[in-house]
């Protein structure tokens, strides 16, 4: 029987590479793999998840939006996103805020918005540094 990284490499376009390791479930900062070894989970998501597995708050808090709406895009109005904006730009001290799901959207965003504030406010410079074959930036054409 063919080994999950073997499945994987048959069906998946890799884009970076894997820890031959299986993770099947998780708890705090502690995850398990599919032999039933036990790890400190440092990578967090790659810093996405970085609030731990399975906390009995997040959960509840996942099954109650779950329940009730759970996506809708950018395409419709919605009360939680303008609160949570709200929240956020009274802690920053910014006037505008940008939501979007992925650290490729948040740093193509982040160079959009330089570029166009470098377009109107700095003599149309345009020019951004970014990283060269690097995760993020990737997506930018």
């Amino acid at each position: 029987m063919p080994t999950t990284a073997e499945r994987e490499s048959a069906v998946f376009m890799m884009s970076a590479g894997r820890l031959p390791v299986t993770l099947v479930r998780g708890e705090g900062s502690r995850v398990w793999d599919d032999e039933g070894n036990e790890y400190l989970d440092f990578v967090a998501g790659i810093a996405a998840d970085n609030l731990g597995h399975c906390h009995p708050r997040i959960v509840e808090a996942i099954k109650q939006q779950a329940e009730t709406l759970l996506h809708v895009s950018n395409y419709f109005y919605t009360i939680p996103q303008l609160d949570l904006a709200d929240v956020i730009l009274e802690q920053s001290g910014m006037t505008r805020i940008f939501f979007c799901n992925s650290g490729a959207e948040a740093t193509e965003g982040a160079i959009k918005i330089g570029r166009k504030w470098g377009q109107t406010r700095r003599d149309g410079a345009t020019e951004i540094i970014v990283m060269d074959e690097a995760f993020h930036g990737r997506t930018l054409a």
